[in-house]
């Protein structure tokens, strides 16, 4: 049952790529306060040569798009073979590749560290940093250098305290806190310790299959995200919720979604937000702080009044059921003359929406390759 489940998990997840490789254009309505009523069109943009070639998406009726979609999901059979993931239904069960099970204490790590959250990502954060820079040369990083430092066990052994770190009793935005650093942090420790995903069915994997013990508890990345911090919301490209029924791991989800959370995890990529340090203390101020950097940016927001266009990462559209809608939340993100522009598009009363190509290129120099 579990390898059915993973099948059609990948299977799900191929088809609706097909769709998301092709350029497609939808209206709905969308209402701003009392009075505005808005016409907006989705056109998704792979590449700029991709956005003057738009068509309408309709149903599945030509012979092409149905040898397609087939072909798609033999690819995804074929492919579980060798990209095995596994099912959410199964909790802490499935098949994880845990980056800090039957790690033991070094000597100099005192058995009674500080075992509060905060206090534990702080501690591996900051030996993280020393290595970080230490191999870091023109913006790129030697991660297998990393990996053969006399100073990596340590940091092994401050991770692997997170298995006596416990998230229960935490406040919310402790918890939100520590789950941002530690996915960010371990992103980059996963890369170092099973390597950089380099396809998007091994990335697929990657995200499933890759995890940490934390209080005695089986996380992946998509447990902390989309099971976390997204208060247990499906991910794109799944047809499960992480925390299915009865998992215990459910109790420690939000109870509800921040979508400021896009703007602070970064997954490797150089489409991702930058790496920031969160606190308890400071958290609303600095998720915002991100939102309003993230979108004034225009390799992530571009806005053209002329055509009533606004290009978008694609993170607004894998996780646009946060966002809602997408042109009045990014208006409240930004300032000056891009504000200005969005906002007389909004009154116009009808925008384009593209999204942007994201690119997964990492900041290697030198890596592993995992899958």
């Amino acid at each position: 049952m579990k390898r059915i489940a993973s099948l059609c998990n990948l299977c799900f997840a191929l088809i609706s790529l097909s769709y998301s490789t092709s350029a497609f254009t939808s209206s709905t309505k969308a209402r701003l306060g009392r009075t505005n009523s808005i016409d907006i069109s989705f056109t998704l943009a792979e590449s700029s040569a991709d956005s003057s070639d738009d068509t309408t998406l309709g149903p599945i009726n030509s012979s092409s798009n149905r040898r397609s979609l087939i072909a798609s999901s033999a690819a995804a059979i074929a492919a579980s073979v060798f990209v095995p993931l596994p099912s959410y239904a199964s909790g802490t069960d499935g098949k994880y590749i845990v980056l800090n099970s039957g790690g033991t204490l070094q000597d100099d790590v005192s058995t009674d560290v500080d075992l509060q959250p905060m206090a534990a990502i702080e501690r591996i954060d900051k030996l993280w940093s020393q290595l970080e820079s230490k191999y870091t040369k023109d913006g790129l990083l030697d991660y297998v250098a990393v990996d053969t430092d006399p100073a990596f066990p340590k940091l092994q052994a401050e991770v692997s305290h997170l298995q006596n770190v416990s998230l229960d009793n935490t406040d919310t935005p402790t918890k939100m806190a520590f789950v941002i650093n530690l996915y960010n942090f371990l992103i980059k420790y996963a890369f170092v310790s099973v390597g950089i995903p380099k396809s998007d069915l091994v990335r697929y994997s990657f995200f499933d299959t890759v995890a940490v013990n934390i209080g005695g508890e089986i996380f992946s990345f998509n447990d902390l995200e989309n099971g976390i911090l997204r208060a247990n919301s499906r991910p794109p490209y799944h047809l499960n919720k992480p925390f299915g029924k009865g998992d215990a791991r459910g109790r420690l989800a939000l109870s509800k979604v921040n979508p400021r959370i896009h703007f602070a995890l970064n997954c490797g990529a150089k489409s991702c937000p930058p790496v920031r340090r969160y606190t308890a203390g400071r958290l609303e101020e600095e998720l915002e702080k991100s939102a309003c950097d993230f979108c004034q940016n225009d390799e992530n927001v571009l806005t053209d009044e002329s055509k009533g266009e606004i290009y978008v990462s694609k993170i607004f559209k894998w996780y646009s059921g946060d966002f809602g809608d997408v042109p009045a939340t990014i208006l409240q993100f930004l300032e000056g003359e891009k504000r200005e522009r969005l906002n007389n598009m909004i009154q116009r009363g009808r925008i384009n929406v593209q999204f942007l190509e994201y690119n997964w290129t990492t900041n290697e120099s030198n890596s592993k390759t995992f899958g």
